[in-house]
């Protein structure tokens, strides 16, 4: 048993000193490459008056000569450069050297590679609610949570069902019918334990409490009747909501307390918040712009949408860079924020890709894909790279999505939902996005 043991000592023994002597010779070997043996450079000639000037100006305490001239020789090259028959000229081994130290490590710069501008690598999962399909024949609400790997997907019959997704089957966590409900809007609020839901057909718009598995009902000021506008601001402060006539209400979130009308010149189709909540965006029925300041509720500016005759949706970018404006007539616009300071603003692009009225806008959180759908007609969804505006040109591809009512993304851009008039939420993994 002694002379078992003593032998694997031995073999572990010659083992560590094969690798670490082979380790400690080949940095041994690296340094002398490096530096040991290079050849001590002769200089082109000697000039004896250059050791007399040294010898005769040179510092009475100085140590060396040599450190005296190092400093001459630095600032003559500082004044007047190196000579061309001064300069050394690097070996293919010096070369070699100094690529490898350009290289080692955390030293060398990686170029990011961002979104391709055409093709969109995703892979199809199944539908996220497979597992229910009783949330309505028409899906309108499709929202990721902030923080877990959660959807919320709700439509025409009131059920709302949250479920797990990324699997190869998406677990159904809870669900609850609210009667005589059909569900249009539902948010997140930003740490993700509430969800907002409201209706175009009830008065009532719902809370539910995540933590506790519990939906409560709660009553919108006497003039909303019916919302057909429901919107949470993205830090979870403001609820911005209309009937669709001319006045916006402000709701505080937290004392669910009326904070103020907004007053426009004509019906409101869409609102939008700016990405730091700091503004509200209201689009008018006939394509006029007004610009609010959630801090004083008055109105900053306002500013007409070219060529829109009839207005649909409009949203903003995560980014704070962009707005974009779909209209009826299936045309959308893109405006920069700086530009948007005259009556009539030029818009940085024209998507002219769909035909029938735009109904659903959505940017990624990164700003780097557009989504823009019409619910009027089979598979009208155009996928955008930014900004590039080039169309993925594989995507829908072949897949028939039925009438898109709903597109969004997860916080990280790694899925992708799409809800349809057939009752269905598809879930896609767009694999360019590492993360959920």
């Amino acid at each position: 048993m002694k002379r078992k043991i003593s032998d694997i000592e031995k073999q572990e023994s010659k083992l560590s000193s094969i690798l670490f002597k082979k380790s400690n010779k080949f940095t041994e070997k690296l340094s002398k490459n490096s530096y040991a043996h290079k050849d001590e450079k002769k200089p082109a000639w000697f000039d004896e008056d250059d050791e007399q000037f040294i010898d005769n100006t040179a510092a009475p305490n100085s140590k060396e000569k040599s450190l005296y001239a190092n400093k001459l020789k630095q600032k003559y090259n500082t004044l007047m450069g190196t000579p061309t028959w001064a300069e050394l000229k690097e070996t293919k081994n010096d070369e070699d050297d100094s690529e490898i130290l350009r290289t080692v490590g955390h030293l060398q710069k990686v170029k990011s590679i961002g979104l391709p501008k055409d093709f969109l690598e995703y892979k199809k999962f199944p539908a996220i609610n497979r597992e229910t399909c009783n949330e309505g024949a028409i899906i309108r609400c499709l929202e990721f949570h902030p923080k877990l790997s959660v959807s919320l997907v709700a439509g025409t019959s009131g059920v709302v069902s949250l479920f797990t997704i990324g699997g190869d089957a998406n677990t159904k966590l809870h669900s609850f019918k609210l009667k005589n409900w059909n569900v249009t809007a539902a948010h997140f609020t930003p740490d993700g334990t509430e969800a907002y839901i409201a209706s175009d057909n009830n008065h009532n718009y719902c809370i539910y409490d995540l933590v506790k598995a519990e939906p409560k009902l709660m009553q919108l000021p006497k003039v909303v009747k019916k919302p057909n506008i429901f919107k949470l601001s993205s830090d979870g402060k403001y609820i911005a909501t209309s009937i669709g006539l001319d006045e916006v209400y402000i709701i505080c979130a937290k004392s669910k307390e009326l904070l103020r009308s907004l007053k426009n010149n004509t019906n409101i189709a869409s609102v939008a918040f700016s990405s730091n909540c700091d503004k509200l965006y209201c689009y008018g029925m006939q394509g006029e712009i007004t610009v609010w300041d959630m801090s004083t509720f008055k109105a900053l500016s306002k500013f007409h949408d070219q060529g829109c005759v009839t207005a649909s949706r409009i949203e903003t970018s995560a980014c704070g860079r962009l707005l974009a404006t779909g209209s009826g007539e299936g045309i959308v616009n893109v405006y920069e924020m700086s530009n948007l300071t005259s009556l009539y603003p030029m818009p940085l692009k024209t998507i002219p890709h769909l035909k029938t009225k735009i109904t659903s806008i959505k940017f990624n959180g990164t700003s780097e894909i557009l989504a823009i759908s019409s619910g009027y007609y089979p598979n009208a969804i155009k996928i955008l790279q930014l900004p590039s505006y080039h169309v993925f040109y594989n995507f829908p591809s072949n897949l028939n999505l039925y009438q898109v009512q709903n597109v969004s993304f997860s916080p990280n851009t790694g899925y992708m939902g799409i809800s349809n008039n057939k009752g269905r939420a598809f879930l896609y993994r767009l694999k360019h996005y590492k993360n959920y």
